[in-house]
């Protein structure tokens, strides 16, 4: 039996028809209007206070001990019956259906009694069955399906606790991130986390969860501790995992709820973190069912449906994400949630209450945002005590929520415990292209510590062309916007992009004249670090350019010479290195995002499956790649096979993520430090900054010193060396990217102690575009 997910009302009993999941119709703006909001909702919350039994009731529940069932669901409040229709396989291949009435509690509740064990079993199929007035009854899947065989089929029952964990050892290791770390506790505070970003369809080859069980080991040995998945929501078909429908069960692609926990059961035995990234903000486009299964939808956005938070009938939808994010924590003992674009929820209500529930029933459990709202202080401000509750007694937490209903100031705090930091990543990407003032990086570093801070994430890859940084920063190098040759088929793009996004032809001729340069830079980066362009060394000009330059799309007079391509993969390669160590020399979280841990070619493109030809093409129109199954498999981890100079690069790299990740375990002045700001080195026509980081407890003091021009000092033509200010002490060099470990030439290092002299200079040993660690040891 299959289900739809736009049902249209008929004479009959009211079975549903499937031809192909359909997209959500965009509501007129006249409509939208006159769906009120209410008008409480602007300034105080609902009452939230709800107990652990409760947040376990809802779906298809077997209970741990008895084995009895129970179902319950949240529809319209105007629904006057539910039932719930269980099939069991039978031996002779037919299938057994049982119908089970369900109690209506009001205001949209339908409950089941208890079902005796037995009758309902781990593995059944079942759908949910509605009538309301004047329609014909709706047979739908299960809002909290816990597990999916089929997007639009029945939801199947699932009893986690049938899947026996062996990870409680983790409960007490000192690895265990946690938001109450403290000295007593021993637990690692979260501005230690150094994660490692990861998407699990394009991890491996197989893009399972039980692959990437076997990346593991290599993560944990360059000195990640924790991972971070990207949604495994279950969802139409693959893609990056942010058009999930159902929300509370993994895909089964990837291999569905047991693997899900085997992988985090793995991780947590090698010592790894796991946080989950959910999505809180909308719905897939395809093959939802929330819109007609009760008030849970708003309205459509840009992405597929968003939520109904704040409007009518809405205190069941804000439960409802509550229970996503502690579904994760609890049934799948995930250690932390990243929550996909909060600010696009509309609903700092639903925020706080993530927050304060979420605090209160595991109290360990850390909650990250990506929020975008310019560093909004609020997001991560703590609740107050009486917020949540001071303890587990679950009367005193429904009376401190009662008290948050009625405080009109109760939004001031939203309670999440980090975010990720968008402001250090743009500024520190401008800085990297020579764009952005150290003035404007000294601001935002100040104000970056304890945010999460990274160089790339899946968005910044994926979002625009799918490629690396390194391909990236060539391009301004070689001034590929203005050397590619636009084809036919280029300027055809064009008028589409120009007619889909209302731009002008130039603007749109601009936009795909720039994606066409930053694929070739990732094409010319890949031939130089897979040999391919070894055999142009010592040709001609005319044989480079008609071979290699033309075909890829750049003008034959272009003079790009095979050793100016050299020159800029190997100073984008420092950058990228620049990059690494003033992220990890910020204090706070760390993120890198899979196959940057080695500067990794490959890209992550944007890829998902539509439900239509003309999807397809709209993104290929807006991406200038085909993004569905090619880039899919384009993205995939591996795909690349790097001559020995190219696995010597990337070699090098993972050696100084490696060692950063090791310094910033030993240097609390990484993590839980501060920059001491009068001690922060500006010097703009040489291109050189440096900043001073500082831990209170532990008397840790860090100085880091990058040069982002090409001057080297001394300049092996009678010039000195750098003379900088340091900070008082006596300081020593425990990292230096001209390291030959790290691809450079050990020609700049500094192998003695500075002192700072009377003027409170040190003549530094500086090479082009590098970047230097030094301790005080005095």
């Amino acid at each position: 039996m299959m289900f739809i997910s736009n049902v249209s009302k008929s004479n009959g009993v009211g079975f549903l028809q499937l031809n192909e999941p359909k997209k959500t119709e965009k509501i007129k703006a006249a409509d939208r209007g006159q769906i009120t909001k209410l008008s409480n909702l602007s300034y105080k919350p609902l009452s939230f206070g709800r107990t652990w039994a409760e947040h376990k009731s809802w779906g298809a529940v077997i209970d741990p001990d008895t084995k009895e069932a129970s179902f319950k669901l949240f529809t319209f409040p105007d629904a006057y019956r539910v039932t719930a229709t269980v099939e069991k396989a039978g031996n002779n291949g037919e299938t057994d259906s049982v119908e089970y009435e369900l109690n209506n509690k009001g205001a949209g509740i339908f409950e089941s009694e208890k079902i005796a064990s037995g009758l309902v079993e781990h593995g059944d199929s079942y759908y949910y069955t509605i009538y309301r007035p004047d329609e014909a009854p709706i047979k739908v899947k299960d809002p909290y399906s816990f597990k999916q065989e089929q997007l639009l089929d029945k939801s199947v029952i699932y009893d986690h606790s049938l899947y026996e964990w062996n990870d409680s050892d983790w409960y007490k290791s000192k690895n265990r991130i946690s938001r109450l770390a403290n000295s007593r506790n021993k637990l690692t505070p979260l501005n230690k986390a150094k994660i490692y970003e990861l998407n699990i369809a394009t991890l491996t080859k197989e893009g399972t969860f039980e692959k990437a069980e076997e990346k593991l080991d290599k993560i944990k040995k360059l000195g990640f501790n924790a991972i971070e998945i990207m949604p495994v929501e279950n969802t139409y078909s693959f893609n990056w995992g942010y058009d999930g429908v159902d929300k509370f069960a993994p895909a089964q692609y990837l291999g569905g709820p047991d693997k899900l926990k085997e992988l985090i059961d793995n991780a947590h035995q090698k010592g790894l973190n796991v946080i989950m990234d959910m999505v809180p903000n909308h719905l897939g486009p395809d093959g939802a069912q929330l819109g007609i299964t009760g008030p849970y939808i708003e309205g459509p956005n840009d992405f597929g449906d968003s939520f109904n938070f704040e409007r009518e009938n809405s205190r069941y939808v804000r439960d409802y994400m509550v229970n996503a994010a502690l579904n994760w924590i609890d049934n799948y003992h995930c250690d932390g949630l990243r929550l996909d674009m909060t600010k696009y929820m509309n609903s700092d209500n639903t925020m706080k209450q993530i927050a304060a529930e979420v605090h209160y029933h595991k109290p360990d459990a850390f909650l990250i945002a990506e929020d975008g709202r310019n560093n909004d202080y609020r997001v991560t401000s703590p609740l107050h005590a009486e917020e949540y509750g001071k303890n587990q007694n679950e009367s005193v937490h429904a009376d401190a929520i009662e008290k948050i209903s009625n405080n009109n100031s109760s939004l001031e705090n939203l309670g999440f415990d980090s975010e990720w930091d968008f402001k250090f990543y743009h500024n520190l990407k401008e800085l990297l292209y020579g764009n952005a003032a150290f003035s404007t990086f000294e601001f935002v570093i100040k104000n970056s510590e304890g945010r999460v801070k990274y160089i790339m994430s899946h968005d910044e890859i994926g979002n625009y062309d799918g490629t690396r940084l390194i391909s990236k920063l060539m391009v301004p190098m070689l001034d590929l916007n203005n050397k590619i040759e636009l084809s036919e088929e280029d300027f055809d793009r064009a008028k589409q992009y120009a007619k889909q996004k209302k731009k002008s032809e130039n603007e749109a001729n601009y936009t795909v004249g720039s994606q066409k340069a930053q694929l070739v830079a990732e094409k010319l980066a890949t031939m130089l670090q897979t040999g391919k362009l070894d055999d142009y060394t010592g040709k001609s000009y005319d044989e480079f350019a008609s071979k290699v330059l033309v075909p890829l799309g750049i003008k034959y007079n272009s003079n790009l010479y095979l050793d100016a391509i050299k020159h800029a993969y190997e100073t984008a390669f420092d950058k990228n290195k620049i990059g690494e160590v003033l992220m990890y020399s910020v204090p706070g979280p760390k993120m890198l995002f899979q196959g940057d841990e080695n500067s990794d070619l490959t890209p992550f493109r944007f890829f998902r499956q539509f439900d239509s030809v003309k999807d397809e093409e709209y993104l290929s129109v807006e991406k200038g790649y085909k993004h569905g199954d090619a880039a899919f498999k384009e993205s995939k981890l591996g795909n690349i096979e790097y001559s020995k100079q190219g696995n010597t690069k990337c070699n090098s790299f993972s050696k100084l993520v490696k060692d950063l990740n090791l310094l910033s375990d030993k240097n609390f002045a990484m993590t839980s430090g501060y920059i001491v700001h009068e001690d922060t080195v500006k010097h703009f026509d040489s291109k050189v900054f440096a900043f001073h980081t500082k831990d209170s407890k532990t008397d840790n003091e860090l100085f880091t010193v990058t040069n982002l021009d090409n001057s080297k000092y001394p300049d092996g033509k009678g010039g000195d060396k750098y003379y900088i200010k340091f900070p008082e002490g006596k300081w020593v060099e425990i990292l230096n990217t001209n390291n030959s470990k790290y691809g450079g030439n050990n020609n700049f290092l500094n192998k003695e102690p500075l002192v700072r002299n009377n003027n409170c200079e040190c003549p530094v040993n500086l090479a082009t575009h590098s970047a230097i660690i030094f301790k005080k040891i005095d």
